[in-house]
């Protein structure tokens, strides 16, 4: 049954329509990154290029959604996000338009797409606060969001695998462009948009990014951990002669995120995000750990159910403390650094996993997976432990009477 904090927050006025529209124009980046993997194998018939294109995709998407998100705070969403969408949709038409098997030449189309990326996921995060009153319903909405979001990341890689072998890699890369460009035209109308800027808005300044530091750093972490599951289960499968089964084990592992996330909507939080985020990276990097001695296939899906049952409810708890934490005027920018932080923290965590893999084996890759959401819980405990003590301190130095 959907939970009932879900069903208010969905007859919200505008909620809907901004998380429908948002979910849409964010099918970009799990459906292109692999669309333009396969379009680059295809072509130059190399894994090696592939994974050089697949990693400026992502560095220069994050990148680009940094830069964006300033000018969103500073005023005019609506415009930015229009003129990111068609630019990076162009170069997306460009890349699959283009007949040539040259490396340099895929890598720059790729970089442009990728660096005019419409930054729509700290835009949308930006926006809830607005639609929506109260700390409660935020909590509950970056749940949902966090919940909702595993829908792309099932459908968007199963949607350009389906049109690259009916098809070819190229319409899978248009499709994707097209799709992002209505999806984020769409979300760009959503009324009380424009309430996201901030008219005293600035850069993110040093002191800024040192406040929210330990969470960005908190967000690496568990999305490194995330992403060398990911290639431990792919390795696991290989492993057991079943590497057709990696997909469906993944599949399982977003199934079961969305799960969790569902069910966790329909209990009020007792305890605050600081503490519900400590609880799940805990049990987060308990339950990965518990992977690797796991050889059936079988069992290892019911064991990646369970695990990724904890993540979409751990990412909610990230997001909510976030966007308490955000300095005024940059919280656009603060969720955009986030966002390039788990990018960083993809990118390592597959480095990693793969290093660790070769050397070791995946049993190996899902002890250390387990380990970083352990540091990110570490990080959290540092980070409430300083801030009570700076409140401490405050309360001891204000006059009496």
């Amino acid at each position: 049954m959907f939970p009932s904090a879900y069903r208010t927050l969905l007859r919200t006025p505008l909620v809907p329509r901004a998380l429908g529209t948002l979910l849409v124009a964010r099918l970009v980046g799990p459906m292109a990154g692999l669309a333009v993997v396969l379009l680059v194998v295809g072509r130059t018939g190399s894994f090696a290029a592939a994974g050089l294109v697949s990693g400026v995709w992502v560095g220069c998407a994050g990148v680009g959604c940094l830069l964006w998100s300033r000018l969103v705070d500073r005023g005019r969403p609506r415009l930015v996000l229009l003129t990111t969408a068609v630019a990076s949709s162009a170069g997306l038409f460009a890349l699959a338009a283009a007949r040539t098997s040259s490396v340099p030449m895929l890598t720059a189309l790729t970089a442009a797409a990728a660096l005019a990326s419409p930054p729509v996921i700290p835009t949308g995060r930006a926006l809830w606060p607005v639609l929506l009153p109260g700390e409660e319903s935020l909590s509950a909405m970056y749940s949902l969001e966090a919940t909702l979001q595993e829908l792309t990341f099932i459908v968007g890689p199963a949607l350009a695998g389906a049109v690259a072998a009916a098809a070819s890699p190229s319409a899978s890369v248009a499709l994707a462009a097209g799709i992002a460009l209505a999806g984020c035209v769409a979300f760009a109308a959503t009324p009380g948009l424009d309430r996201v800027a901030h008219r005293d808005a600035a850069a993110l300044r040093p002191a800024d990014v040192t406040a929210v530091l330990p969470l960005l750093a908190t967000g690496a972490l568990l999305v490194c951990g995330l992403s060398m599951t990911q290639v431990a289960v792919v390795a696991a499968a290989s492993r057991a002669g079943s590497a057709n089964a990696s997909g469906l084990l993944l599949a399982v592992w977003s199934a079961g995120s969305l799960l969790g996330g569902l069910l966790s909507g329909g209990h009020p939080p007792r305890r605050g995000p600081e503490s519900r985020l400590l609880w799940l990276l805990g049990a987060v990097a308990v339950c990965t750990a518990a992977l690797a001695p796991i050889g059936g296939m079988v069992l290892l899906g019911a064991a990646l159910a369970v695990a990724g049952a904890l993540i979409a409810p751990g990412l909610g708890a990230l997001y909510t403390l976030v966007q308490q934490r955000a300095p005024a005027g940059a919280v656009t920018q603060t969720f955009a650094a986030l966002t390039m932080s788990a990018f960083i923290g993809a990118a390592g965590g597959a480095i990693a996993a793969g290093s660790l893999v070769q050397a070791a084996g995946p049993g190996a890759a899902f002890l250390a997976a387990g380990l970083a959401p352990m540091v990110a819980a570490a990080v959290v405990v540092s980070t409430v432990a300083s801030v009570g003590a700076v409140r401490r301190l405050a309360a001891e130095r204000m006059p009496v009477g």
